[in-house]
């Protein structure tokens, strides 16, 4: 037998402590090889996966990157960028990484289920399909692919499908928290019963020692939504107390804080330099279109449900929840984590408003039906496009300096409940789900949430519009209309239908927004108030302002 050379003992040694789950130690083994042989390519695609899996995604793109310049004919490395680009919101690149790997191997399973992740993302739901299908195909985890698909056919409003998938990923393996986490979202409508097997094996789960912190989430969450359907509340507050713990250790152990002094600080320099004459400054040389929509608000406080129903008008096209306004704003003025705001305002021209409009514009183009928008589509452009990004709220002074003629909606719900919810609900994006985790965390946002929308309705009072989302409920039509002519459109009764709408949902409210309106979600605060008392009694200024700006 040959003897292993210095540099494949360490590189084995790695691989092992990398398979046992010390990172640490593991990227410590791959440096070592890589300062022993900088073109060893697989220290340098497994370094890669070290920094993504410890969350720095630009290292991890960078190191595997170097793998691919060393040896350009491997599959996995092209297939692992693609799942990176991914975990990154950018999906063109992963699809571009994805079929590079198919093209040198045209059977390889992982970079087939990467496209599907990408193309599912882009809301291409049936060519996602597709490749998921393919990858199963080509051998890919069939439990992987079945939680996927199902996942599609929930955004699809196909419930049935999305259920059948999940059960065929249970049959295959009933110790998969993914599964019981996906079907507990039925469940909570009543289109799903748990049976008394599947109870006991998540019960089984649940008493395991030592769990996996998404795993304990997920299950969690799961057990927790079968027992408020048997109103057992306190039991059902008790998992969902675990699962935001799970949530809290594991982003803490991602190095993720909540800074709450920092949060105060932009909603200071926000309100501090977006005065009436500023806005009025600067909106002369914005873009004159009243073609993009703005829906904003708290997380779970109605925003899709209010883009579902304007969606269904025939001048309304909703684009999801896009980056680029965010994005836009950062690349002038730098990540408000990392410098002071009121400095950097200062630097603000009116080149950069002009150029700043047309480059949202340019990416808006990218997600609608038409080709090219150009100015914005001119003044009198009678389409209307949503862009849903809640946390716009925080740049509805720049939306008003940029497009002075778009209008913005913000969506209001009961502090109790929006809070609550997003307590309980489980988000897709890791650091929404970390500063949500946390009763603490949750009532310093909320009260910088209504702080700055109050400002905004001081200094733009003509560009928000309020909706109260358990007004929405009790009478659509009601509120609805006066919404649809703020867009400066003419009612239609199809706006009504939201239900039946075949516009796309990938946000935590999938489930929801394919059902006629329901009122069960209003005041589910009660349920839980012994729980609640502490931040209750936080919350009650913001209570109260709620509660009389209802009246």
């Amino acid at each position: 037998m040959q003897k292993m050379s210095k540099i494949e003992l360490l590189f084995e040694e790695a691989v092992q402590k990398h398979q046992a789950g010390d990172l640490t130690a593991a990227a410590i083994g791959y440096a070592a090889v890589l300062k022993e042989n900088s073109r060893h390519s697989d220290a340098w695609h497994f370094a890669g996966l070290i920094a993504h899996q410890m969350g720095n995604a630009d290292d991890a793109l960078q190191q595997i990157k170097y793998a691919i310049e060393i040896d350009p004919t491997n599959p996995e490395y092209f297939s692992n960028l693609a799942s990176i680009f991914n975990s990154m919101g950018e999906q063109e690149s992963a699809l571009v990484s994805a079929d590079k790997a198919i093209e040198i191997s045209p059977e390889f399973a992982p970079a087939f289920f990467q496209r599907g992740i990408a193309l599912g993302k882009q809301n291409k739901n049936s060519d996602a399909l597709l490749s998921f299908y393919a990858s199963s195909k080509a051998g890919f985890s069939e439990v992987k692919v079945l939680a996927e698909t199902a996942r599609i056919k929930q955004f699809q409003g196909d419930f049935l499908g999305a259920i059948e998938d999940i059960q065929k990923a249970l049959a295959i393996d009933d110790d998969n928290p993914q599964a019981y986490f996906q079907l507990s979202q039925f469940v909570n409508l009543g289109e799903y019963q748990f049976t008394e097997t599947q109870l006991d094996s998540l019960r089984n789960l649940l008493e395991l020692p030592n769990p996996n912190l998404t795993s304990s989430n997920l299950l969690n969450v799961a057990m927790a939504v079968h027992l408020e359907k048997e109103q057992e509340f306190a039991g059902a507050f008790e998992h969902y107390t675990r699962a935001a713990g799970a949530t809290h250790a594991l982003g803490e152990g991602k190095g993720q804080l909540f800074k709450e002094g920092q949060r105060q600080s932009v909603i200071d320099d926000l309100i501090e330099f977006f005065t009436p004459e500023t806005i009025e400054r600067f909106a002369k040389n914005g873009n004159p279109s009243a073609a993009p929509v703005f829906i904003v608000g708290m997380p779970r406080s109605g925003t899709t449900l209010v883009q579902q129903m304007l969606s269904r008008h025939s001048a309304v096209e909703a684009v999801g929840e896009l980056d680029s306004l965010d994005d836009l704003i950062k690349s002038r003025f730098g990540d408000a984590s990392q410098v002071r705001l009121r400095e950097m305002f200062k630097t603000l021209d009116d080149f950069w408003i002009r150029a700043g409009a047309q480059g949202y514009i340019d990416q808006l183009t990218r997600y609608t039906s038409f080709d090219d928008l150009g100015e914005g589509g001119g003044a009198d452009f009678a389409m209307r496009f949503i862009d849903k990004m809640p946390a716009n709220y925080f740049h509805i002074g720049f939306i008003t300096m940029l497009f002075p003629n778009a209008r913005i909606i913000n969506c209001i719900r009961d502090p109790r409940d929006v809070c609550l919810s997003c307590y309980f609900q489980s988000f897709a994006a890791e650091n929404l789900q970390f500063i949500t985790s946390r009763f603490g965390y949750l009532t310093t946002i909320y009260r910088n949430y209504a702080r700055l929308m109050n400002h905004w309705r001081s200094v733009a009072p003509d560009s928000v519009f309020d909706v109260c989302y358990e007004s929405l409920t009790e009478a659509p039509e009601a509120i609805i209309k006066p919404v649809v002519k703020h867009l400066g459109l003419d009612w239609e009764s199809s706006v009504l239908e939201f239900h039946n709408s075949d516009t796309p949902v990938s946000t935590a409210s999938a489930v929801q927004v394919r059902r006629p309106i329901y009122t069960t979600s209003t005041k589910k605060w009660k349920r839980y108030e012994p729980q609640l008392a502490e931040f209750l009694e936080m919350l009650g200024p913001e209570i109260a302002d709620y509660e009389s700006a209802k009246q």
